[in-house]
């Protein structure tokens, strides 16, 4: 018996769920400056002061073009320094992206490995990392041609990877720079910029800081073009469409499902928020789970609110959770929903009719 007078605390209440607030950037590059391995900065100009001296390598480019995009975001940069076999080097660095987190307290959400992921064994270690870490890997496709960009496309088919191309013109000298970390600074700044910008696209944004590209991908509005048929494959362009701006936002996953990319971003920061928020719930009683649901309730109702979700359901499955799954302390909690679709694809028709004749008529016959 427990003699005298006892007290206890108890919550009857929802916890709140927040998606994260930042866009970490992981950057893998070369540079003849710096030590190698991991390093974190608070923002890309930071990291650049880091790699001032540099005279070579992929490090100050790729950080001036994504501090160009107007964005302050955390940076992972892992410097690889020349070496008999960069290459092994890189993909060392980028497979170290995996405990990121531990070694400097942020997990990767956009990785980036300018130049050398055009490269079919470089960019499958960052679709396996990004996998790893529900990430998306911005590879290069920097091929000469469709004919190459198809080919080169033709080797992955995930939901992590965002692939984009051809080189942009950059600097004062206009020299050629792979555009994955510019497009990993639009990203980030999207994310930003509103509410749950994640479930905005990356396509038709204005690049800031180029002045071109190296090749000209033929795109036109309302017909067949070189920047078409490479979005259908998952290849994203830099095109000239009143400045030069993105076209493509899909992955390479073989799902049409899973093939926009903002889909993908707002499912996966959705389920990694609801899973970190409901770690208070493991092990306790499992009464305890209504105020797990009534959380998430509350949460799909600030992104049907924000329009990122559309409508949802959220309920213990009875047919999953079972006497035995119950006896175990093993549940399901299903949460169905469906997000904000994008507009991909607006027809205007345009028809003739002569049905306005009379109005001609009557203004040549003096009429009002």
């Amino acid at each position: 018996m427990n003699y005298g007078i006892n007290g206890s605390i108890a919550v009857d209440a929802a916890r709140p769920i927040e998606v994260e607030s930042t866009t970490p950037i992981a950057l893998v590059v070369t540079s003849d400056v710096g030590t190698e391995g991991l390093h974190f900065f608070s923002n890309a100009d930071k990291a650049l002061e880091y790699v001032e001296t540099a005279t070579v390598g992929t490090a100050k480019t790729a950080l001036q073009l994504i501090s160009d995009q107007g964005v302050f975001c955390p940076i992972i940069l892992g410097i690889v320094t020349y070496a008999a076999d960069v290459k092994a080097k890189v993909m060392e660095t980028v497979d170290s992206l995996k405990s990121a987190e531990a070694q400097v307290g942020y997990r990767p959400d956009l990785i980036v490995a300018p130049e050398h992921s055009f490269d079919v064994d470089v960019a499958a270690k960052m679709d396996a990392v990004a996998s790893r870490l529900w990430a998306t890997a911005i590879v290069d496709n920097l091929a000469a041609d469709e004919t190459a960009a198809l080919a080169f496309a033709a080797n992955f088919g995930s939901r992590f990877v965002l692939m984009y191309g051809p080189h942009v013109k950059y600097g004062a000298t206009s020299s050629n720079a792979p555009v994955s970390a510019a497009i990993a600074g639009m990203i980030a700044r999207t994310d930003g910029e509103v509410s749950f910008g994640f479930a905005d696209s990356v396509s038709n944004r204005a690049v800031k800081g180029i002045s071109g590209t190296d090749r000209i991908i033929d795109y036109a509005d309302g017909q067949d073009s070189e920047a078409r048929r490479l979005r259908n494959a998952g290849v994203g362009s830099i095109v000239a469409d009143v400045g030069w701006r993105t076209f493509g936002g899909e992955t390479t996953d073989i799902d049409p499902i899973w093939q926009s990319l903002e889909r993908v971003r707002t499912f996966y920061k959705a389920l990694r928020a609801v899973m970190k928020a409901s770690k208070w719930a493991r092990d306790r009683r499992a009464n305890e789970l209504i105020h797990v649901r009534d959380s998430v309730d509350q949460f799909m109702r600030e992104l049907r609110g924000n329009n990122v979700a559309l409508g949802f359901e959220i309920y213990f499955d009875m047919e999953k959770n079972t006497q035995a799954t119950v006896t175990a302390g093993k549940f399901y909690l299903t949460v169905k929903w469906q997000n904000m679709p994008l507009v991909r694809e607006l027809n205007i028709e345009m028809v003739y009719t002569d049905q306005y004749g009379d109005v001609l008529l009557n203004y040549i016959n003096g009429g009002n």
